[in-house]
């Protein structure tokens, strides 16, 4: 009928799919008769590996996969930030080892900034604080 199917979970590399019908999403004016004799309903299962740009383990929208989303995002900020600021575009050195150990740099770099900004804040706040009393 062009209803979604239902994400019900994932075995190994298969995610499994049912009927909306069954699991009261939607009202099928034909019922589960119409897709599967089965109380359960219509099953789909697919395998994650035909298709690895439109299925994925863990299933998007679910909570394990929100949650590898926004670690992603912070580390894309962190990759910008690297680039932008820290010049790992840049390289004028040659070999893997040098850039490897440009990159370690610029992340050290980067976290000790982070740092100083962090107790920077603090002391502010502390500031602020004895100002106020």
């Amino acid at each position: 009928m062009g209803y979604d199917m239902v994400y019900w979970g994932s075995d190994g590399n298969y995610l499994k799919f049912r009927c909306p019908h069954t699991l009261g999403k939607v009202n099928c004016p034909y019922g589960t008769l119409w897709c599967s004799p089965s109380d359960y309903g219509m099953v789909i299962k697919v395998n994650t590996k035909d298709d690895l740009r439109r299925f994925s383990i863990p299933h998007r929208d679910t909570r394990k996969w929100k949650t590898l989303y926004k670690e992603r995002t912070s580390v894309e900020r962190c990759n910008s930030r690297l680039k932008e600021y820290l010049t790992a575009n840049d390289f004028h050195v040659g070999g893997i080892e040098k850039v490897k150990t440009h990159i370690y740099l610029n992340a050290i770099v980067m976290l000790a900034s982070a740092l100083a900004m962090k107790k920077a804040k603090h002391a502010e706040t502390v500031n602020a604080i004895s100002k106020a009393a």
